[in-house]
């Protein structure tokens, strides 16, 4: 009896052994599965040698144990060649385990930063348990939503990381589920609807969720639930209503509220801000570019909490700023709090009174920043508003005594009369440039308060000395409106300063408030932000956010960056898309630009374009679709024929500009190089040729290399560009039509391209009887309406017809006396060229 009990046990814990290593092999199994998946919907990631090194898309070849992501013994980690980004454990170190030894690792962690990844997250991720760590930043090109198959992870991720990506859609609730969560980053992406209740995720101690399109109201939201918070930044979204309460959060140190939509009163703010809201643990408070209104509050309590700095820009803050009171209550409690407080920002309020001790005002570790406040335009140069104005806190004393020397001296040289005639010059100088100024700032303000924005108001001495007076080691470029630098402001953050010129012909007053309305309303991840602007007598100067990696001339037509793969290309023409969309159909007042072109689209450190340059756009009114200018303004090559010629303005000179921009970039060349072969010096009308004649493939920069699929994609992406260059406006699709077509979701078979080829048409018919006849070129600026040539045959009586919904003007050819002429058909120069002087046509009127 007792042997058969000791052999039913021996076959027990053989059954339990047998069972456990078929679940660890399962499981195992599963990951490696989710894997295949990953590369498989990752198959389109550029240079994979690279950006997934080692990633094997063959099952047999993980069996044969020389790319197993996991190897599980000495000899195979010697010759293992590593999965870029997979981090594996080992589960168990005793070698006297009789389970499979493949089948004592896991995968932990997955970190794929700045890989360049191209696809979407497929469900499977969420096959990946127990996986601790995902990482996926910096992958532009990684799009689609986040699956909601996530939560599968629930009991086992700490880290989820996807910022500056390309994901969109909302944010699934079911990640909320993944309740050990430490660490959630997924800013820079553009993920829309409301913010998800991540107030249940008690073990979260950073929430990141920075620069998106979320929004809604957070109030009814318990953040008191995060108990272990220690960062959360919410800024460049879309949240309105009250503030979050989040009085409870006692380990909160960094709190980003900016660039959102919250109100409140300023009442409000003095009974709850620093005594209530928000928790007494927080050092760093962001609530600039918010709707804050009032008399400034009483914000500053330093007997309750350990608060560094505290920013309260672009707001709507007035009255009077008590810096004296400030300090003083800093100064009786530094004993027991260390006087933590160093910086208070509130640029770009209304405050107009400011009361400060000159006693301490040199003395004090704590700077405030009140550039773009009334204060600071009062004329006045006394210690405070060269402090808090200027930054510059250092005593006037051995000025002062200079001058007093300086007057002496005059005294003892000129009369008395002299003296008061300087002095009465100077007055009335100081008040001429002062009435100025305050006359241009009053301009800025109603321009502003008409679009409803509120810029950054610099000085020019911030901007003199972050760009080391204008240097030209600090000039990033030159433009036909003016030169920019780089310029590094005394908190570090780098910007780019644009120095207009003011000079005869150049950009005026009117286009210098333009320019800057249009750009301070915009948020698009898309368009280069302008942070504000500075106005000192002729001197006129932008500040936009620093975009470091040139732009898409120097990057790729001219040959000074890496070569741009394929995919990145097309990243970038939908970017340019998503941006000019925005501009067209989003922004309020929509926005034509006008100046689409290589050089004013920037690429940023993963060259995701922006748009920039906006000295030549117009504000769009709502009711017209078109307007007639008479300052047709932009760049040879991209104009489109009825605005270079008749001033007739509307979105669609935006999309003939984008179509150029197209081709550029599918062949890495400028639209107009007359180097080469004469049929090929002017890009579009090479391009059509490339298609009537079937070869659009031979358009493709040589110096990447598609594969079939790439092939396929890149003649859609002409074929977009083709139908942008129309010569009739009413015939190019709109940018939303255009953003469809380059996303693969609207096909371009339904488009007619009969138009394309209406320049064909004239160069070959010119052609053929230039034997015969002299030919004439007619600049645009004679027709009165955008055309369509409608073809006949060579030997037919019928008159070729220019269509237009204008009336028709039938001109004989013949009567016409001219010269001969270069037969280069060029429209976006303005010009039609090659017409058969035997035969008629009509124009329209």
């Amino acid at each position: 009896m007792a042997i058969l009990m000791l052999m039913l046990i021996i076959c027990a814990g053989y059954l339990d052994f047998a069972f456990s290593q078929a679940v660890v092999e399962t499981q195992l199994n599963v990951q490696w599965n989710a894997l295949f998946t990953l590369q498989a919907a990752w198959n389109r990631t550029p240079d994979p040698q690279t950006n997934l090194n080692g990633w094997s898309d063959k099952i047999t070849a993980i069996q044969s144990n020389q790319t197993d992501p996991c190897p599980f013994d000495d000899v195979n980690i010697a010759n293992h060649r590593p999965w870029r980004g997979v981090q594996c454990l080992r589960l168990l170190s005793d070698n006297s385990t009789k389970l499979n030894p493949r089948n004592i690792t896991r995968i932990i962690g997955l970190t794929l930063r700045d890989a360049s990844l191209t696809g979407s997250l497929p469900a499977t991720i969420g096959d990946l348990s127990p996986l601790v760590t995902l990482a996926l930043t910096g992958n532009p090109n990684l799009t689609g939503p986040i699956p909601v198959e996530l939560f599968k992870l629930s009991d086992s991720l700490s880290t989820l990381e996807l910022s500056d990506n390309g994901l969109t859609q909302t944010i699934p609730p079911e990640l909320t589920r993944l309740s050990i969560l430490h660490r959630i980053d997924l800013s820079s992406n553009q993920f829309t609807g409301q913010f998800p209740n991540f107030t249940n995720m008690v073990s979260l101690q950073t929430l990141l969720l920075a620069h998106n399109h979320l929004g809604g109201n957070l109030s009814p939201y318990d953040f008191s639930r995060l108990n272990q918070l220690v960062t959360l930044d919410l800024s460049d979204n879309e949240f309105t209503g009250p503030l979050p309460d989040l009085s409870t959060n006692p380990t909160l140190h960094t709190l980003n509220l900016s660039w959102n939509q919250f109100t409140a009163h300023s009442s409000e703010l003095s009974a709850t801000l620093l005594n209530g809201t928000i928790s007494k643990s927080v050092r760093v408070i962001d609530l600039s570019s918010n709707r804050l209104s009032g008399p400034f509050p009483s914000l500053v309590d330093p007997l309750h909490g350990s608060l560094e700095e505290l920013y309260l820009d672009n707001n709507s803050f007035s009255g009077t700023l008590d810096i004296a009171s400030i300090i003083h209550s800093y100064e009786i409690s530094a004993t027991q709090f260390a006087n933590n407080l160093k910086t208070i920002s509130v640029i770009g309020n209304n405050i107009s009174n400011v009361i400060y001790s000159p006693s301490t005002i040199f003395t004090t570790s704590i700077r405030f920043f009140l550039q773009g406040n009334p204060y600071c335009n009062t004329g006045t140069q006394d210690d405070g508003t060269r402090c808090y104005c200027n930054q510059i806190c250092i005593p006037l004393q051995e000025q002062s005594n200079l001058s007093t020397k300086n007057v002496i001296a005059i005294a003892l040289a000129t009369s008395a009369a002299l003296i008061i005639l300087v002095v009465l010059l100077a007055l009335y100088l100081h008040r001429k440039s002062y009435n100025r100024q305050r006359y241009l700032l009053l301009q800025v303000q109603e321009k502003c308060e008409e679009y409803d924005v509120k810029p950054t108001i610099y000085t020019y001495r911030e901007l003199q000395t972050a760009t080391r007076n204008f240097d030209q080691d600090m000039k990033l470029g030159e433009g036909g409106y003016g030169a920019v630098y780089k310029g590094i402001l005394p908190n570090k953050n780098v910007v780019a300063v644009k120095r207009l010129y003011t000079g005869k012909s150049k950009q005026g007053m009117d286009d210098f408030l333009n320019e800057m309305v249009l750009i301070s309303g915009m948020k698009h991840r898309n368009l280069v932000k302008l942070r504000g602007c500075c106005l000192r007598e002729k001197e006129r100067l932008l500040v936009y956010e620093y975009v470091d990696n040139h732009d898409l001339d120097w990057v790729l037509l001219e040959r000074k960056g890496d070569i741009v793969s394929w995919p990145k290309r097309i990243s970038i023409c939908l970017g340019v898309a998503h941006g000019l969309h925005y501009l067209h159909a989003l922004a309020t007042p929509r926005i034509i630009h006008r100046d689409i072109k290589a050089s004013n689209i920037l690429l940023d450190s993963s060259l995701d374009p922006k748009i920039a340059d906006f000295g030549l756009a117009l504000l769009f009114p709502e009711e017209q679709s078109h307007i007639m200018t008479v300052h047709v303004a932009g760049t040879k090559g991209y104009l489109a024929p009825e605005y270079a010629s008749m001033g007739q303005l509307s979105e669609k000179v935006d999309v003939y500009s984008f179509g150029v921009l197209i081709l550029e970039i599918i062949a890495g060349r400028k639209n107009i190089d007359n180097k080469l072969p004469p049929d090929q010096i002017f890009l579009p009308n090479w391009a059509k040729r490339l298609h009537r004649e079937g070869r659009l493939t031979d358009l493709i920069d040589p110096e990447i290399h598609l594969n079939d699929e790439e092939t396929s994609e890149a003649q859609r992406v002409i074929y977009t560009a083709l139908l942008c260059l129309q010569n009739s406006e009413e015939l190019r699709p709109t940018m939303a039509r255009v953003v469809s077509m380059l996303q693969g979701d609207l096909g371009t078979e339904s488009f007619n391209f009969d138009d394309i080829f209406a320049s064909e048409y004239a160069s070959s018919r010119s052609s053929s009887s230039s034997s015969r006849s002299t030919t004439l070129s007619y600049p645009l600026e004679s027709f009165t309406a955008t055309t369509n040539l409608t073809t006949v045959p060579e030997e037919s009586n019928e008159v070729p017809l220019i269509k237009s919904s204008s009336s028709y003007h039938v001109i004989d050819m013949k009567r016409i006396t001219a010269g001969s002429r270069s037969s280069t058909s060029n429209l976006s120069s303005g010009v039609v060229s090659d017409v058969d002087l035997h035969h008629k046509a009509v124009i329209a009127r």
